[in-house]
């Protein structure tokens, strides 16, 4: 073995053995109930933030669907009146053609 093999191998140990001590002492099960609570959080913040997000879409959608039945009820009132409304300019302007 080299010597640059032999620290790993003496660090190996020695990291083995600091986490064999600390799960002995609790410590790292205590660092793991920690951390996953932290995720926990996380999770629940970024799926309350995802439920916002798809509420204000799903206002956002139903917003422009009605938006569109307005515009398009508009539409066909103003088409079915524009007929009536063009013959009447159209007497109008041919009136005064003849009276000038």
């Amino acid at each position: 073995m080299k010597v640059n093999h032999a620290w790993f191998a003496v660090a190996g140990a020695a990291a083995a053995g600091a986490v064999a001590g600390l799960a002995n002492s609790g410590l790292l099960h205590k660092a793991a109930v920690a951390v996953t609570t932290a995720g926990i959080k996380v999770t629940d913040a970024v799926a309350a933030e995802t439920q916002s997000i798809v509420d204000d879409a799903n206002d956002a959608t139903a917003e422009a669907r009605r938006q569109a039945k307005i515009d398009a009820a508009v539409a066909a009132r103003l088409a079915a009146l524009e007929g009536d409304i063009r013959a009447e300019v159209t007497a109008e302007v041919d009136a005064e053609g003849a009276e000038a």
